[in-house]
């Protein structure tokens, strides 16, 4: 089969690594593989499989993508071509639409999109609205990360229901053949000689991950003098973050690394895994935190973290933007022991494997 995904570039975040993850996957089973990327960029440039082809359109804008796609769907005529985030998505379809149907075209939402719209790309909901009416209901098939994100969708349209499948984010299992100890040189090098308490997080410093709320969260702690918290990511927020840190004297306790391409010794020597989100679709790090054996808080947000958690079962839920609760449960799971065992165990059922044979079977269906 010969699959195209168009995708707006590779920048480090969620929904790619999980394109680059289906992709090697699909490769080793076969399968041809093409990257249709709005401009040829990102970090994860250099992760992609030489076997897998990238066509570049070289646009910087939305709006200038109509009549490239266009010309793609009839120039390629591929079997089947998964579109990941909206807006890309209902483009995408017009596209298509214009080109005659080639193929089957697969809309993949990694996010809540109508919370998405409203608090971070300050769309009018009515405008949003008709967008996603106008154009998703001509697509073959929409794969949704999460029942939330499902549940959003038909609330502007129930008549996509039949259309939507919830397929969850695949995680890629190492084999962790290097195993970093928490008292090794490289962990005391990245937390310092006298941390008992290391909480991490890991993700884009942009509103969405309400990272003020974590710092007030950290700086709340009962036990911070002998705490520190890594955060590992890159975003529009990182100085605006460092400077609420430094208000609250917390520049010897908080830490910003760029981010990094293999996480495994952040993941392996940390305590206690945070996530502060006001929103998600799914968050992948939860499930490669749990996969590492790694505790577990994080908000209740719309929506994911509770799917992936179980409600509770897997992890520590808080209600969103309430730092003494967050920072309560912090402390509490610091003190407490952990069934390691049973978080990987709920980190398999989110394996390459099984989710890789969901999106087969659907897009050969």
């Amino acid at each position: 089969m010969n699959i195209f995904f168009i995708l707006p570039d590779l920048r480090g975040g969620g929904a790619e690594r999980v394109c680059i993850n289906l992709a090697h996957d699909w490769i080793l089973r076969g399968h041809k593989v093409t990257f249709v990327l709005m401009k040829k960029r990102g970090e994860f440039l250099n992760n992609v499989s030489k076997k897998i082809k990238i066509i570049n359109l070289n646009k910087d804008r939305i709006r200038n993508l109509f009549f490239p796609l266009v010309n793609f769907f009839l120039k390629k005529k591929p079997e089947v071509t998964l579109v990941q985030m909206w807006p890309l998505t209902s483009i995408a379809v017009l596209s298509w639409l214009a080109s005659f149907k080639k193929g089957k075209l697969i809309l993949v939402d990694h996010i809540h999109l109508s919370t998405s719209v409203e608090k971070e790309l300050l769309i009018p909901k009515r405008i949003f609205e008709f967008i996603i009416n106008l154009t998703y209901k001509f697509s073959s098939k929409i794969i949704v990360v999460s029942k939330g994100v499902k549940s959003d969708l038909i609330k502007m349209n129930k008549n996509l229901s039949k259309k939507i499948k919830v397929i969850y984010n695949p995680i890629i299992h190492k084999n962790k053949k290097k195993i970093i100890k928490k008292n090794s040189l490289l962990s005391k090098k990245i937390w310092g000689k006298n941390t008992n308490n290391r909480i991490l997080n890991v993700g884009s410093l942009k509103i969405q991950k309400d990272y003020f709320n974590l710092i007030k969260a950290f700086s709340l702690l009962k036990n911070l003098n002998k705490s520190k918290l890594l955060i590992v990511g890159d975003g529009p927020l990182k100085n605006d973050l460092k400077n609420y840190a430094q208000k609250l004297n917390l520049k010897e306790k908080i830490f910003f690394v760029n981010f990094k391409k293999n996480l495994d010794v952040f993941y392996q020597t940390a305590d206690l895994f945070v996530v502060s989100s006001m929103w998600e679709g799914f968050s992948n790090v939860i499930v490669e935190s749990l996969g590492f054996g790694l505790p577990v808080v994080s908000t209740n947000c719309k929506s994911g973290p509770s799917e992936i958690l179980k409600n509770g079962k897997y992890g520590t839920l808080v209600p969103i933007q309430k730092p003494f609760k967050l920072s309560e449960a912090i402390f509490k799971n610091l003190k407490k022991k952990h069934n390691k065992e049973k978080l990987i165990n709920r980190s398999l059922d989110f394996e390459i494997s099984k989710i890789s044979n969901q999106y087969l079977k659907l897009i050969k269906y």
